[in-house]
């Protein structure tokens, strides 16, 4: 009886291997590629998110709302107000292979937007901790 368990054990494992290979094989034939993106998205303080600023081919986004920027911003950010139906569409009119810097005025929004902006693919993204009001004290 013993020696039955063992067989069906060393069957089960060959089979499960044989199932994985033959998966790679497949995977291989159709040219599909198994790499996943991994995202770089970092809360950064005010000093370094000032640092970044000089930082070749960066985009800075502010996504708070048109009221919100009237009380300032950070010099030639792109204002895209998070609460606009058609959000989404405007990052995907950004870079994905470039820096983005971005912020709100206190932190949810834009900690909202990294999340998309992962999901959507985006290589490297800085978000401002605190937001314009971090920035402006």
């Amino acid at each position: 009886m013993r020696m039955l368990k063992i067989f069906g054990v060393v069957a089960v494992s060959l089979l499960a291997v044989g199932c994985s290979n033959a998966q790679e094989e497949n995977n291989e034939e159709s040219g599909q590629e198994q790499t996943q993106v991994t995202a770089v998205a970092q809360l950064v303080n005010k000093k370094e998110f000032t640092k970044l600023l000089d930082k070749e081919g960066r985009q800075l986004v502010d996504v708070r709302t048109p009221g919100e920027i009237q009380q300032g911003k950070i010099a030639d950010a792109m204002e895209m107000n998070f609460h606009d139906a058609n959000f989404q569409n405007q990052l995907e009119s950004l870079d994905k292979e470039k820096p983005v810097l971005i912020y709100c005025a206190a932190g949810g929004r834009s900690a909202k937007a990294v999340q998309m902006m992962k999901s959507m693919g985006f290589k490297e993204i800085y978000e401002l901790d605190g937001g314009y009001n971090a920035w402006k004290n």
